[in-house]
C-alpha cells in the first residue's frame, strides 16, 4: 500500500492524471475517430456536437475513475479520517459555504504521528501533513477563476469551488478537463436505518433503565430491528418535543420501502409541493439563500440520507495524542473476548494493554495501596461476568461484583455473673457477632456469608477498676472450659459459621453472626473474694482486630483493623456512679459499633470522616495504621438502613455540613441518591439488639435506584461505554477552595461554607496521594473528569481513553464468534467530522431514561425522618438544548472537531469553553440537578454508539467539458460539450483475512447509482 506521504499519489503531481486514465480516454478518443470516419453520410456538424459530447463524457468518466483510485489507495485499510474544512466566506453572500472533505491518514512511525491530507475534491497541491489532526485551510488548493469552476451541488450550500483537471493531447493541448467534489453520505442519518414506534401511540422510545447501553437497540439485528434504532429520527421535525413528536418520523417509517435514492426522503415524509427556497436570508428561520422556505424539509433535507451501506471494521488504537506509539494503529481489545478468557490472564492482558497504552495512567490511583489498573480491570470484568463473586488476587486486586459488602458492625459485650466451681473463680459473660451487609448493586443476590471472629479482647485484672496495662488474661477459644461457641477453626484464625441470606437491590439487613459465652479463671476463692459488683476492664491493642467477609466461601472484604476503646463492664449494684459511669442495669452491656467506609482513626489528628462507601474500606488501614474507629452505640447506629448518626441531626444546624456518621452517596464526587432512613429511632441502650424486630425497615422498591454499584452481570458487553459504570477507587485527600477549608475539614469533618458535596481529584502532588480517603468515584466516561487527571491534548490519565482500546466486538449477535470476533458492524454510524447539526441532534435528543430516581434538589436543608438528607423532587430532563432538542449538544459537537476518534467526543465544548457532554452545569439550575452517574454519561452514550470519525458511503459530483484545443484554460475557452454527473459510491471492505484486516483482493470501490445534475 502507498504511503499517505508519498508525493506521487497527489493528483497533482502531474499535469494531466494518472497514465490508465490517459491511456482509457486516449483509447476513447481513437474508437470516436475511427467511427467518425464511418459516418460519411452524417451531416458534419451533428457528427462534431456527438464528439464533443462523448468526450466530456469521458472526461467526466476520468474524474470518476480518479476518485475511484483515491479511494482505493486511501480507503484499504481501517486508520483512515474523513475529515472536512469550510471556506471562511461564502462565494455568493448569504449562502452558507460548502464543506470540502479530507481523507487524514497518520504516519505511525512518526510521534506523535503526523497526519497526511488528501483532498477529495479536484485541487491544485495538497495540504502540508501536521503533527495532530486538524482542519486543513482551503486557502490555495482550489485556485482562482481562470484554474477552477464554481458549480452548485447541494442547493442549501453556497456552491463549491474546485480545480480543473486537464486532459491534452498528442499536441500538449487541453481538448477536455474535469473537476468533482465528494460528498460524505454518512454525515447524516439515514431514516431506514433510525427510529423506532415502540413507545405509547407509536411515539419512539429509547430504551430504559437497566439496559446497560443507552443509543443500542436492545433487540437483536433483525430486518425489522436496526441496531440504531434509537436515534431520535421524530426530532427532525423542529416543532416535535418529547411529548408531542409529531408526524413526520411515523411517516418516515411507515414509507421505508420507498426510500430508494438520496432524493426520494421529502416524498417519502409526504412533504407537499410545491417546494420553494430562499432568494434572501431569513433570521427568522435562520434560513439561508437556497434553503427551502418549509422548515421542516429544510430539516429534513439536511439531516437525512438514504442509500448508506453497511459494512465491517476493524477497530484500531487511532494515532491521537497521549497513546504511546507502540500501540497505536493496533487492534483494539475486545472485552468479550477477555470475558470468556482465565480471569487471571484477562486480568493481567488488560492491564498490561492500557498501561503500555497509556503509562501514566496509574497515576490516578493516588494513595491506592493495591495494582490500580489491575483492579480497574478486575472490576470491569465482574460488572459483565455472569457470577456474583470477585475476580481476586489478595494484595494485588479485587472486583467489585454482585455481592454484599459489611456496612455495619456491631460487637455486643454483655456481663452473666461471678461464680464459684470447685474452689475457682470465674468471671462470665458472652459476647454476640452482628453485622449489617448491604448489596450494593442494582441486582438481588442470595448466597452463603460468614465473618471472621477477631475479638482480641482482653480482660484487665480484677479489683483494679482502672483498665491499667497489663491485660493478663486473654479471651480463648480453643480450650472448651474456657469458652462455649460453635465457631470454626481455619488454620489460624476463627469463623463464623455460613448463613444463607438474601438481598435484594440497594438493600441493607442485620444478622447476627455469632455468639461466644466465655468463663475467664480469675483464680482460687480467698477470704475476700471478688464481688458480684466489681469492674472489671475488656480492651484490646489498637487496631489487633479485623473483619473479614467471606461470600460463597470466597473473600470479598477485608477490614485490616478495628479499635475497640476501653470498655467498663459492672455487676448490677445500688445504682450509685463509679468511675463517671452508671452502675447498674444498663453497665451489664456494652457494645462497640464500627461503619467500614465512614470513620477511621489517625494517629496524628484523631477520627476522621470518609465517605461511607463501603467498596473503598477494603483498601483503607493497608499501613495498619488507620483503623476503624469505634462509634457511639445507639447514636450511630442506624440498623437495616443507610449509615446515619441521629446525634449530627440533633445538634447540628438544618444545613448538616457535618460528614462523619453518615453515608450520603448525593455529596460524593461523582453523585447519586439517598436511600430513605425510614421512621427510625434510635434504641434508648445497649441492650438493644441491631437485629431486634423494632428496627426493621420495609424494603422499598425504590432502594434499587439508589444503588451505589451498577451491575450488568449479563455475561458479556454490549459497549465500551459500559466501563463508566466500574468502580474507581482513587485514593486523595479533599482539597476545597483554600488551604483554611481544607484544615479545618480535617479538623472537624465539616463541609466549608457553600460546599455540599466532596470534591474532585483536583492535584497529583503527594500531599494529596492519600490513603484516608476514598469511595463515591466510578470510571468518568462521557462526562468531566477529575481536574488533577485532565490535561489538554494528552488523554494519558483520562479515563475515556479507554474507550481508544477497547471495543465490544458484534454484541447483539448470539453468534459467539462473532460477539468474541475482532470486527464491528457500521451501519447506519454518522460521521462526527462531518455530520450536520440536524443530523447531530438526532444522536442526542430525548428524554433521559438511564436514571429512574433523577431528582432536583428542593431544599439543601436536610429533613428528617424518613429522609434525613436533602429535600428532592423527580425530575424530566432531556438532553442539553436552547430552542430545539439537543442543539447544544451539536454546537458543541461541531465546534470541537476534527476528531481522531470517536472518544474524542467526551471533550466537546459550548462557547465559553465548558466541557457539554456529562456537565450538570449546562443545565438550568445545574448545582441542584441529582443524578447517577448512569445519567450522567447518557447522552454521550447515545452519540458515542451512532458516531464514526470516518466514512464508506460517498457520492461525487463531476463536472466536465469538451473545449476547443488550446494553451490556456482561462475565461476564454471555448466550451463546446459539458456534463454533470453525480454518482453514489460505496468503498467495501468486503470479506475479511481471518485476523479482521482488509484483503485488498476482495476490496471493492462500487458504484452504485449515477445520475446527471
Amino acid at each position: 500500500m502507498l504511503s499517505p506521504f508519498d508525493s506521487s499519489t497527489s493528483p497533482n503531481s502531474r499535469k494531466g492524471f494518472t497514465l490508465p486514465v490517459v491511456l482509457v480516454v486516449m483509447a476513447g478518443l481513437l474508437i470516436l475517430a475511427v467511427g467518425l470516419l464511418l459516418m460519411v453520410t452524417i451531416e458534419r456538424k451533428t457528427a462534431r456536437s456527438f464528439v464533443d459530447l462523448e468526450r466530456a463524457n469521458l472526461a467526466a468518466e476520468a474524474g470518476l475513475q480518479e476518485v475511484q483510485a483515491i479511494l482505493r489507495r486511501e480507503t484499504a485499510n481501517d486508520d483512515f479520517l474523513v475529515i472536512q474544512s469550510v471556506p471562511s466566506s461564502p462565494i455568493q453572500s448569504g449562502k452558507e459555504p460548502a464543506p470540502h472533505l479530507f481523507i487524514a491518514r497518520a504516519n505511525p512511525e512518526n510521534s506523535p504521528p503526523a497526519y497526511a491530507y488528501q483532498p477529495l475534491f479536484s485541487h491544485l497541491e495538497k495540504p502540508d501533513p501536521t503533527a495532530t489532526i486538524k482542519t486543513p485551510d482551503l486557502a490555495g488548493l482550489t485556485g482562482n477563476a481562470d484554474q477552477g469552476i464554481d458549480f452548485t451541488a447541494l442547493p442549501y450550500f453556497d456552491n463549491v469551488r474546485v480545480t480543473w483537471i486537464n486532459i491534452t493531447d498528442e499536441n500538449n493541448l487541453v481538448v477536455s478537463r474535469y473537476a468533482y467534489w465528494v460528498e460524505d453520505l454518512q454525515s447524516r442519518v439515514d431514516p431506514s436505518k433510525a427510529g423506532n414506534s415502540k413507545g405509547a401511540g407509536g411515539n419512539h422510545a429509547r430504551a430504559e433503565w437497566p439496559f446497560p447501553a443507552p443509543g443500542l437497540n436492545p433487540e437483536p439485528p433483525s430486518d425489522t430491528e436496526a441496531a440504531l434504532n434509537q436515534i431520535a429520527l421524530y426530532a427532525i421535525d423542529p416543532e416535535a418535543n418529547e411529548t408531542n413528536q409529531m408526524q413526520t418520523a411515523k411517516t418516515l417509517r411507515k414509507n421505508r420501502d420507498i426510500l430508494v435514492s438520496p432524493d426520494s426522503i421529502l416524498a417519502t415524509a409526504e412533504i407537499p409541493p410545491p417546494l420553494a427556497r430562499l432568494r434572501a436570508e431569513d433570521p427568522a428561520t435562520q434560513g439561508k439563500i437556497g434553503d427551502l422556505t418549509n422548515v421542516k424539509a429544510r430539516a429534513i433535507e439536511r439531516g437525512l440520507v438514504v442509500g448508506t451501506r453497511p459494512y465491517q471494521e476493524l477497530p484500531l488504537v487511532p494515532y491521537i495524542n497521549g497513546i504511546d506509539p507502540s500501540v497505536v494503529g493496533k487492534p483494539k481489545l475486545n472485552l468479550n473476548k477477555l470475558l470468556t478468557q482465565d480471569r487471571a490472564t484477562a486480568v493481567d492482558e488488560m492491564a498490561a494493554f492500557i498501561n503500555k497504552a497509556f503509562p501514566s495512567f496509574q497515576q490516578r490511583k493516588g494513595g491506592f495501596p493495591d495494582d490500580y489498573v489491575k483492579t480497574l480491570a478486575a472490576n470491569a470484568l465482574d460488572y459483565a461476568d455472569e457470577d456474583n463473586l470477585p475476580t481476586l488476587l489478595e494484595g494485588v486486586y479485587r472486583g467489585i461484583d454482585s455481592y454484599p459488602l459489611t456496612s455495619e458492625l456491631v460487637l455486643k459485650v454483655e456481663y452473666k455473673n461471678m461464680t464459684v466451681s470447685e474452689g475457682r473463680q470465674y468471671l462470665n459473660f458472652n459476647i454476640k457477632l452482628f453485622a449489617e451487609l448491604y448489596n450494593p448493586s442494582n441486582i438481588d443476590i442470595s448466597g452463603s456469608a460468614r465473618l471472621s471472629y477477631e475479638v482480641a479482647l482482653k480482660v484487665s485484672p480484677i479489683g483494679t477498676g482502672t483498665g491499667s496495662p497489663p491485660f493478663d488474661s486473654p479471651l480463648l477459644l480453643d480450650e472448651p472450659t474456657a469458652s462455649n461457641h460453635e465457631l470454626e477453626k481455619n488454620g489460624e484464625g476463627y469463623w463464623t459459621k455460613p448463613l444463607v441470606i438474601s438481598l435484594r437491590a440497594g438493600e441493607y439487613k442485620c444478622f447476627q453472626f455469632a455468639e461466644v459465652t466465655y468463663n475467664i479463671d480469675q483464680g482460687t476463692v480467698t477470704s475476700n473474694p471478688i464481688s458480684d459488683d466489681t469492674p472489671f476492664n475488656l480492651e484490646e491493642d489498637r487496631g489487633a482486630s479485623g473483619s473479614s467477609l467471606f461470600w460463597n466461601d470466597t473473600l470479598v472484604e477485608r477490614q485490616q483493623g478495628v479499635v475497640r476503646q476501653q470498655g467498663f463492664i459492672y455487676g448490677v449494684t445500688n445504682g450509685q456512679r463509679t468511675g463517671g459511669y452508671l452502675v447498674g442495669e444498663k453497665s451489664k452491656r456494652k457494645s462497640k459499633n464500627h461503619l467500614p467506609g465512614l470513620r477511621y482513626e489517625e494517629p496524628t489528628s484523631g477520627d476522621y470522616g470518609n465517605t461511607g462507601d463501603p467498596r473503598i474500606s477494603h483498601y483503607m488501614n493497608r499501613d495498619k495504621n488507620t483503623p476503624l474507629f469505634e462509634n457511639a452505640y445507639p447514636e450511630n447506629s442506624s440498623p437495616n438502613r443507610r449509615n446515619i448518626g441521629l446525634r449530627i441531626y440533633k445538634d447540628d444546624s438544618t444545613t448538616k455540613p457535618k460528614v462523619y456518621a453518615r453515608m450520603l452517596p448525593s455529596e460524593w464526587p461523582d453523585g447519586g441518591h439517598d436511600s430513605e432512613v425510614g421512621d427510625w429511632k434510635p434504641g434508648t441502650s445497649d441492650n438493644t439488639e441491631i437485629t431486634d424486630s423494632k428496627f426493621i425497615f420495609p424494603y422499598n422498591p425504590a432502594s434499587k435506584h439508589h444503588a451505589i454499584q451498577r451491575i450488568s452481570n449479563r455475561g458479556y458487553f454490549l459497549s465500551a461505554t459500559e466501563l463508566g459504570h466500574v468502580f474507581d477507587p482513587i485514593m486523595f485527600a479533599p482539597i476545597f477552595e483554600n488551604s483554611a477549608q481544607t484544615t479545618s475539614f480535617w479538623n472537624t469533618h465539616i463541609m466549608p461554607d457553600g460546599v455540599s458535596s466532596w470534591p474532585d481529584a483536583k492535584s497529583l502532588t503527594p500531599n494529596t496521594r492519600n490513603m484516608l480517603y476514598g469511595g463515591g468515584n466510578t470510571l468518568r466516561i462521557g462526562r468531566p473528569e477529575h481536574p488533577a487527571f485532565d490535561v489538554p491534548g494528552d488523554m494519558g490519565k483520562q479515563a475515556i481513553g479507554l474507550l481508544d482500546l477497547f471495543h465490544t466486538g458484534q454484541p447483539l449477535i448470539t453468534d459467539e464468534t462473532l460477539r468474541t470476533g475482532p470486527l464491528i458492524n457500521i451501519d447506519g454510524h454518522v460521521n462526527i467530522n462531518t455530520a450536520s447539526r440536524d443530523a447531530l441532534r438526532l444522536l442526542a435528543a430525548g428524554k433521559l431514561v438511564m436514571d429512574p430516581a433523577l431528582a432536583m434538589i428542593s431544599s439543601n436543608s436536610h429533613a428528617p425522618a424518613p429522609i434525613m438528607a436533602p429535600l428532592t423532587e423527580l425530575l424530566e430532563l432531556d438532553a442539553p438544548m436552547n430552542d430545539i432538542l439537543a442543539d447544544k449538544i451539536a454546537d458543541a459537537v461541531i465546534a470541537s472537531r476534527p476528531y481522531g476518534s470517536t472518544s474524542g467526543l467526551a471533550l466537546a465544548t459550548d462557547p465559553d469553553g465548558v466541557q457539554i457532554f456529562g456537565n450538570r452545569h449546562q443545565y438550568p439550575d445545574g448545582d441542584k440537578l441529582q443524578w447517577n452517574d448512569s445519567a450522567a454519561e447518557e447522552v454521550f452514550g447515545r452519540v458515542y454508539q451512532s458516531s464514526t470519525v470516518r466514512s464508506r458511503n460517498f457520492r461525487v459530483w463531476v463536472v466536465a467539458q469538451a473545449i476547443t484545443p488550446s494553451n490556456s484554460t482561462g475565461e476564454s475557452v471555448q466550451i463546446l460539450s459539458e456534463v454533470r454527473k453525480t454518482h453514489t459510491i460505496h468503498t467495501d471492505p468486503a470479506i475479511r483475512n481471518p485476523d479482521g484486516s482488509i484483503n485488498l483482493q476482495k476490496f471493492n470501490v462500487s458504484i452504485t447509482s449515477t445520475n446527471e445534475f
